[in-house]
């Protein structure tokens, strides 16, 4: 069945495929994390306050197993007289962490006082709740404990090798990544305190407040791409909001989607070149020359059309193979292009068919042509390194600025010249 999807719908499916393993990815990266640190995290799901995992070290803490922790919520680990009361920590409440003492119990009934540090985070469509548990029975110091925290947090963010920032909805960084900050090329010490929107120039500083005015609005993530020191980023903001449904915060994901980009556009040339020459096909020609000659239409630049057809092709395929047949395509083409410029556009339109447009010329330039490209199937045919003998027939069309034309009449105008050529070279022979 023949593919009916076009290009629009094929980039959205590869950007839902991208999404997913983007997911699937961060996903294992979490739980990498929450399998080899010592500290006991929980990631718990912001709608219900169920605990989705567990480190190994809250395991052993707890005494609970991974099943057990995932049928609670948070709220289960107080004991039923402490649901509900929590200290905040004012003294210790940054920017990008929630910190507050409570009171935990132990699957054998052992009650024992803890902080927990959280803070906010978004997985595919789930807001969760990153939550480091300390035991303060162990009594460590006050500031080497904040230290911790804020360095597993910070290699919460760092594990992850999309750009990340969290920022209030007036563009004030909470917090950021140093993948950001090595993509933006400043220091994290210049980004976190200060607005995402002065790193930016003034035009997508000013296109991004209108995106988030739109996420304020509707509740929804944007997505858009964008180029960063020349590197091609896919761009997620995701609204955060507060515990009324508000939108209160503003995270950020980035991939580099440099190497997708040009992957695609290789792609792209492709569907332009013709394999065994490497000179545009069919649809390269007519999509370059079409574009050509409405630039040529609007500066009043003359263009020169040349047609052209490999003689004797079908001769040589069947007395020497249709390997020769492609050494004697290919021969044909390397003529052409010593022939013409880097800027013309040659292309092999055809089995035997070549078509070039001359940019920029006149009748002038296409004596000069002609000349040069005769010389250079002369000075083939004395080498005795091939087993055959090229000859080419060729016509052209000369595209006047004054007197404007398209580009089938051209065409139809070198064809016919070249036809003509080759019925005389038939009757000399």
């Amino acid at each position: 069945m023949k593919n009916t999807m076009t290009m629009p719908d094929r980039r959205k499916a590869i950007r839902r495929v991208d999404d997913a393993r983007y997911a699937e990815d961060l996903s294992r990266r979490y739980e990498f994390l929450l399998r080899h640190t010592t500290d006991i995290i929980f990631a718990v799901r912001y709608s219900d306050r169920r605990i989705l995992e567990a480190s190994t070290a809250a395991l052993e803490a707890y005494q609970y197993s991974m099943d057990e922790f995932k049928s609670m919520t948070i709220d289960d680990l107080n004991p039923a007289d402490f649901r509900g009361r929590i200290t905040p920590r004012s003294d210790r409440v940054s920017a990008n962490v929630v910190i507050f003492d409570t009171v935990h119990r132990r699957k054998n009934g052992q009650v024992f006082p803890v902080e927990i540090s959280s803070q906010g985070a978004v997985l595919g469509s789930d807001r969760i709740l990153l939550s480091i548990v300390r035991d303060l029975s162990e009594n460590k110091k006050y500031e080497q404990c904040l230290s911790e925290e804020e360095s597993n947090l910070r290699a919460l963010l760092n594990a992850v090798t999309e750009s990340l920032l969290l920022a209030e909805v007036d563009g004030t960084v909470i917090a950021a990544n140093e993948t950001f900050a090595k993509r933006m090329r400043v220091g994290l010490d210049n980004i976190i305190g200060g607005n995402i929107y002065k790193l930016l120039p003034a035009d997508i500083a000013s296109e991004r407040r209108k995106q988030v005015e739109d996420i304020i609005r509707s509740g929804k993530p944007a997505r858009f791409e964008g180029v960063i020191n020349k590197r091609f980023i896919d761009h997620v903001i995701y609204p955060v909001c507060d515990a009324g449904g508000k939108v209160a915060r503003l995270a950020l994901f980035g991939a580099d989607i440099t190497r997708r980009r040009e992957m695609e556009k290789k792609l792209e040339a492709m569907a332009l070149t013709d394999q065994l020459t490497d000179l545009y096909n069919r649809r390269g020609f007519f999509t370059l020359a079409t574009r050509e000659v409405r630039r040529a239409e609007r500066s009043k630049k003359g263009l020169l059309l040349f047609f052209a057809d490999l003689d004797g092709l079908k001769d040589i395929n069947d007395r020497l193979g249709h390997e020769e047949g492609d050494h004697a395509l290919i021969a044909a083409a390397k003529i052409l292009t010593r022939t013409f410029r880097v800027s013309d556009i040659i292309s092999r339109i055809g089995g035997d068919e070549f078509a070039i447009l001359v940019i920029d010329a006149d009748e002038e330039m296409m004596e000069k042509l002609l000349l040069r490209f005769y010389r250079l199937i002369n000075n083939f045919n004395v080498r005795k390194a091939a087993s055959f003998k090229l000859a080419i027939s060729i016509g052209y069309a000369v595209y006047d600025p004054l007197n404007p034309t398209t580009l089938d009449d051209m065409i139809s105008v070198a064809d016919k010249m070249m036809y003509k050529m080759k019925k005389v070279r038939y009757r000399r022979a």
